[in-house]
C-alpha cells in the first residue's frame, strides 16, 4: 500500500477533500463516500422493567453504589428523570450451565417529554473496559441532541456498575512500564479469571445491550460508538440488525485491524507533515521526521531516565510521538521544536513531553478504566499473529518471523519493533494469553441498511482514517468525515468539539449529513517556534 501523501489534495479554506487515490488498495463491497467538505441500595428485577419505558415511572431507583470506573461516583442515585436497573443475563446463551451475570442500565428521558422521543441513543467510549453510567459528558455534549431523544447507558459486563470483572495479579500500570511488564501482566490476569475469561467478548456485551433493550421494551437505538465503541456497534449492528436505527462510528476501525501497526505508523508521518504545513513556517514535517531518526537511534543506545522511574528509550520515544499526535494536540505543537533543542544539546522539552504523557517502557502511570476487562476483551477478540493452539514457545517463533518479514521503511523513523511495542494493545500483548483453544469467531449477520456516519481525525495515529475508511466499507452508505487537525475522538479535542457534535446531532436526528462547513473552521494546532531553528 502505499504511503499517504502529506497533504491530501483540494486544500481549500482548512477544509481537506479525501482523493480517490486514498482508499486502501483492496477489494471493496461497498466503499464509503468520503465528505468532500471536510472532512450505576436497590436493584430493579429483570422481570419489573419488561414493560415499555413509557410505563417505567415507578422503577426510578437507587442503584447499587460501586462507581463507574472512570467518573461515576459511589452511591449515586438514580436521577428522577431516569429509570436505573439492571438485568441478569447469561454468561454464554449457548451453554446455560455456565451461569449469570448482571448488567446495569440507566435510560435518561429527554428533557421535552411533551412529545414521543425521536429516538434512543445508546453511546459507548471504548475501551473496552470504560464504564459509561455516571458518564457527563454525554448529557452535556450532547444537549441538543437529548432535547428530543432518550440516552441509554450501560456498563458492559465486567465494568463499572455492572458485575465486575477483577484480577489482582496486576494493574494497568503494568500495561505502561514496559512491552515485558505488559505481556506479563495480561498473562497473569487471564489466569488469575480462569475458564470464566472466556465469556468476556464484544459479541456477548453487544447481546447483553440488546437484552436491556428489550426489557425496556425499545423498539431501535441509535448507535454512538467511539474508539473500540465503533467495534462494539458494528458488531451489534451485524448481530441485531432490525433494532438499529442510526450509527454514528468516532475514531473507528476495521475488526481485522493490523497487529503489527502499519497504518498509525503511515498516520504519524502524515500527521508530523499535515502539523508542519499549517505551521505557517514554524516547522519543516521533513526535518521534524529527520530529527526523530537522529533521537531514535541515539536512544536506541543511550537511552536517558526522566522523572522517579521514566526511562526514554526509542520504543518511549515513539510511543510519545504515537500520543501526542492522537491525543495531546495542545503538546504535539510543542514536538518541533523539543527536538531541535536536542539537536542542540538540550533534552529538557523533551523529557518534559514524556513526563507528560507517560509512553510505554518509559512510565509506570495510573489508568482510568479496568484493566481485566482491557486485556479479556482484547485477548479474546483481537487477531493474532499466531497459532493460539501453539505453546509459548512456538508462539513465540511465529511472531518474531511475522516481525522479520516487516519492511523497515513502513514504519521509520523508527524501527519496526519500537513502534509496535510502544503501542499497548499491538503485537504481542497477548501471547501468553491462557488457553491453546481459539473462540469460535462471533456469528455476525447482514448489516441493517441505515444511515451511517464514520468520523476520523487527522492527526489520529490511532484509529487513523486509513483504518476508519475500512470501517466503514461494509455498510452500504456509509459517509465518512476526515476532521482536520483533529487526533483520537474529534468530539473530545476541544478545537473540534462543537462542530463534530453539531455534526453527528443532526446525522441522528435527521439521518443525513448537513452542515459541514464548520469543519473549514477548526483552528490548527499551534505549533511552538524552535528556539534553535534551522539554517
Amino acid at each position: 500500500m502505499r504511503e499517504v501523501r502529506p497533504v491530501l489534495a483540494g486544500l481549500v479554506a482548512g477544509a481537506v477533500i479525501l482523493p480517490s487515490w486514498y482508499a486502501p488498495a483492496r477489494a471493496a463491497t461497498a466503499p464509503a463516500r468520503a465528505v468532500a467538505a471536510h472532512p450505576r441500595a436497590s436493584t430493579v428485577p429483570a422481570p419489573a422493567v419488561a414493560a415499555p419505558v413509557r410505563a417505567a415511572a415507578g422503577l426510578v431507583r437507587t442503584v447499587a453504589g460501586r462507581g463507574a470506573a472512570e467518573v461515576g461516583e459511589e452511591g449515586q442515585e438514580c436521577p428522577a428523570e431516569a429509570v436505573c436497573g439492571r438485568v441478569r443475563v447469561p454468561l454464554d446463551r449457548e451453554y446455560p450451565a455456565a451461569g449469570t451475570t448482571s448488567v446495569a442500565f440507566r435510560l435518561v428521558y429527554r428533557r421535552d417529554r411533551s412529545r414521543p422521543a425521536e429516538g434512543t441513543v445508546l453511546p459507548n467510549p471504548g475501551g473496552p473496559g470504560i464504564a459509561v453510567i455516571g458518564r457527563r459528558d454525554y448529557a452535556g455534549k450532547y444537549r441538543d441532541l437529548l432535547e428530543t431523544h432518550d440516552l441509554l447507558l450501560v456498563d458492559p459486563r465486567g465494568v463499572g456498575e455492572s458485575d465486575r470483572l477483577t484480577c489482582r495479579a496486576a494493574g494497568w500500570p503494568d500495561l505502561h512500564a514496559s512491552r515485558a511488564r505488559a505481556v506479563a501482566a495480561a498473562a497473569a490476569c487471564g489466569r488469575e479469571i480462569g475458564p470464566r475469561r472466556r465469556y468476556y467478548t464484544t459479541a456477548a456485551i453487544a447481546d447483553d445491550i440488546d437484552d436491556v433493550r428489550a426489557r425496556l421494551g425499545i423498539d431501535r437505538l441509535d448507535l454512538l460508538g467511539q474508539s473500540y465503541g465503533t467495534h462494539l456497534m458494528t458488531v451489534y449492528a451485524a448481530r441485531h440488525p432490525r433494532h438499529v436505527r442510526s450509527i454514528v462510528l468516532s475514531a473507528a476501525y476495521p475488526p481485522g485491524f493490523d497487529l503489527l501497526g502499519r497504518p498509525s505508523a503511515r498516520a504519524m508521518r502524515r500527521a508530523v507533515r499535515l502539523l508542519c504545513h499549517r505551521s505557517g513556517g514554524a516547522c519543516d514535517g521533513g526535518q521534524v521526521l529527520d530529527d526523530l531518526a537522529v533521537m531514535a537511534a541515539r536512544l536506541d543506545g543511550r537511552p536517558l531516565r526522566y522523572g522517579r522511574d521514566g526511562v526514554l528509550d526509542e520504543t518511549a520515544l515513539a510511543s510519545t510521538v504515537y500520543k501526542l499526535a492522537s491525543g495531546h494536540a495542545e503538546l504535539f505543537g510543542r514536538l518541533p521544536a523539543a527536538l531541535r533543542a536536542v539537536v542542540h544539546g538540550d533534552i529538557g522539552p523533551l523529557r518534559e513531553l514524556a513526563e507528560r504523557v507517560r509512553p510505554i517502557s518509559g512510565f509506570s502511570g495510573g489508568g482510568a478504566f479496568s484493566m481485566p476487562m482491557f486485556v479479556t476483551v482484547s485477548c479474546n477478540d483481537n487477531p493474532v499473529l499466531w497459532d493460539r493452539r501453539a505453546s509459548l514457545d512456538l508462539r513465540a517463533r511465529q511472531y518474531a518471523a511475522a516481525l522479520a518479514r516487516l519492511d523497515p521503511r513502513d514504519y521509520r523513523p523508527f524501527r519496526p519493533s519500537a513502534w509496535i511495542d510502544g503501542i499497548a494493545d499491538l503485537g504481542d500483548l497477548c501471547i501468553a494469553w491462557p488457553g491453546r483453544r481459539a473462540e469460535p469467531r462471533p456469528r455476525l449477520g447482514r448489516l441493517p441498511d441505515v444511515p451511517v456516519l464514520v468520523l476520523s481525525g487527522e492527526l489520529d495515529t490511532g484509529t487513523p482514517t486509513e483504518e476508519g475508511l475500512l470501517a466503514a466499507r461494509p455498510y452500504r452508505h456509509a459517509r465518512l468525515v476526515e476532521v482536520p487537525s483533529a487526533g483520537h475522538v474529534a468530539e473530545q479535542d476541544g478545537r473540534a468539539a462543537t462542530c463534530v457534535i453539531s455534526l453527528e446531532t443532526r446525522f441522528i436526528r435527521r439521518g443525513r449529513l448537513s452542515g459541514t462547513d464548520c469543519l473549514r473552521r477548526i483552528p490548527p494546532v499551534p505549533v511552538e517556534a524552535a528556539a534553535h531553528p534551522l539554517t
